[in-house]
């Protein structure tokens, strides 16, 4: 995997021993078809399970973001683009959404929306550390829905309950959640204090 097709993923990974743990590495068998059927899945477990490193995997071994670069219509010219997988936080999606409304921006807030429409795997990490305000459930709403009208993978990650996950996304993302894709439990120790 070419890692100019990865953007926004902790560095960290890079050079990092291969992953381990019977339950990890069989989830991630489990789940790489689903990402690459176009699934929205949501990680969900205690800190230290392995969820973002997960992604991290799923990203690199996708199929899907291995295939020949797209080509798009782009201001009425047709180019050729990358399929890059994107990773970000949920914080760090709305100080960068709010960032692109002032005047001096280098970005609108459509460079950001369609960036995160048109990449061919977007994780968004942290999902339990936002305001849930209206203005960030429309934001999610509408990355997961046309993502979800193109039939390209999404991965959520929360270290909520299963049940305040449910009670903090708008009905629009829990329907298109139930009809493609899904929970996938991080339901072992955290690896972090198994190394202490």
């Amino acid at each position: 995997m070419n890692s100019k097709n990865l953007r926004g993923f902790p560095p960290i990974y890079q050079s990092a021993t291969p992953p381990t743990g019977k339950e990890w590495l069989a989830k991630f068998r489990e789940n790489l078809p689903r990402i690459e059927s176009g699934a929205i899945l949501i990680f969900r477990g205690e800190r230290g399970t392995g969820k973002t490193r997960m992604a991290y995997e799923l990203a690199k071994d996708c199929r899907f973001v291995k295939l020949p670069p797209m080509r798009q219509t782009v201001a009425g010219h047709e180019m050729t683009v990358d399929r890059k997988a994107y990773y970000t936080t949920a914080m760090m999606l709305f100080i960068r959404l709010r960032s692109s409304y002032r005047h001096d921006s280098p970005e609108s807030e459509l460079d950001i929306m369609r960036e995160l429409s048109d990449a061919s795997l977007v994780v968004i990490d942290e999902l339990q550390e936002r305001g849930e305000t209206e203005f960030e459930n429309q934001k999610i709403t509408a990355v997961i829905d046309a993502r979800y009208q193109r039939g390209f993978p999404t991965i959520l990650i929360s270290n909520l309950a299963r049940a305040d996950f449910l009670k903090s996304v708008s009905p629009s993302v829990l329907s298109r959640i139930q009809e493609n894709g899904g929970f996938v439990a991080f339901n072992w120790k955290s690896y972090r204090v198994a190394n202490q």
